[in-house]
């Protein structure tokens, strides 16, 4: 069986002649043909020298490179592209995962009917550990998982690859996607290792970034599953709301006897109520066709 390791990095050059020697004993520890696919994501020193000279006669392992860096999500969409083997494992260049003992330790995952593999570190002594717990709370929450380190290292059948539409910072979600359109997900203790050389690419910024994005991933699988139920809900509780409020509404008025410039503002706010709700009806039912016709071009291709 053929294994691609995938492997993008920006600026570590110290650990990329080891990474590549971890990999390669990983694969005759694992018992398993192995190819490595590196993404050089725009670095700025050596690390692209480096990786090309650890790598001298080795023909197993292929390194690409960006001119500028473009983000992890692209450095994927180009290595994924290269990646042959059965199953891809994604792993990273820092070193606080060792390729030797995690890619044995993923394979194994492997049960019957499994679909993707995750890693999750055990010991672990960061800083980001209740940032990393506040981003997995959420998305257990939102997608119905039982997870507790999906930004981790991770292994998917070549399968997966089909049903990955990465963009933009998409790559945190890969998990999250492959769960809502049916794969399996299971999860396995690895070894943490605290980065030896060069700096975390962890920037507190991402923190609102992810919590934005976890809901986006959401809503555009739900979208494209089922748009109608999205936009026709919210529009018929919209109606449901207009027509309540002008019951009472005629109530007070013919029974009560309000006058009328008490009435007034609520009967113009019953009006804007019900167009906004005949609008997301619309919606709903233009999402329909667009999601349909978009289908169709897909099955065109195929």
């Amino acid at each position: 069986m053929l294994v691609s390791v995938f492997i993008p990095f920006v600026n570590e050059e110290k650990n990329l002649p080891e990474v590549i020697e971890r990999v390669e004993k990983g694969g005759k520890s694992a018992g398993v043909d192995i190819e490595l696919i590196m993404v050089d994501d725009g670095s700025d020193d050596n690390s692209y020298s480096s990786a090309k000279i650890a790598s001298a006669n080795k023909e197993w392992v292929k390194i690409f490179r960006h001119q500028r860096n473009l983000g992890l999500t692209e450095a994927m969409k180009t290595g994924f592209k290269k990646c042959k083997g059965e199953i891809i494992i994604f792993l990273p260049s820092d070193l606080q995962s060792h390729p030797d003992e995690d890619i044995p330790a993923l394979l194994n995952g492997f049960e019957k009917g499994v679909d993707v593999v995750c890693g999750r570190r055990k010991k672990r002594k960061e800083v980001k550990i209740f940032l990393s717990r506040i981003y997995n709370d959420i998305s257990n929450f939102l997608f119905g998982l039982k997870l507790h380190d999906m930004n981790w290292i991770k292994a998917f059948r070549r399968d997966c690859l089909d049903d990955l539409d990465l963009r933009s910072d998409w790559h945190r979600f890969i998990v999250q996607i492959l769960h809502e359109k049916g794969y399996k997900v299971k999860e396995v203790p690895v070894k943490w290792h605290p980065r030896k050389s060069g700096k975390s690419h962890f920037g507190f910024k991402r923190i609102p970034i992810s919590f934005l994005d976890s809901i986006a991933v959401k809503f555009v699988l739900t979208f494209t599953r089922a748009p109608m139920r999205i936009f026709g809900s919210m529009g018929i509780f919209q109606l449901f709301i207009s027509f309540t409020i002008t019951g009472w509404l005629l109530y007070a008025t013919f029974v009560l006897g309000e006058p009328s410039f008490r009435t007034r503002p609520l009967m113009y706010f019953i009006v804007a109520l019900f167009l906004s709700g005949l609008i997301f009806l619309f919606m709903g039912f233009l999402a329909e066709l667009i999601v349909g016709l978009r289908d169709e071009i897909k099955k065109m291709k195929e």
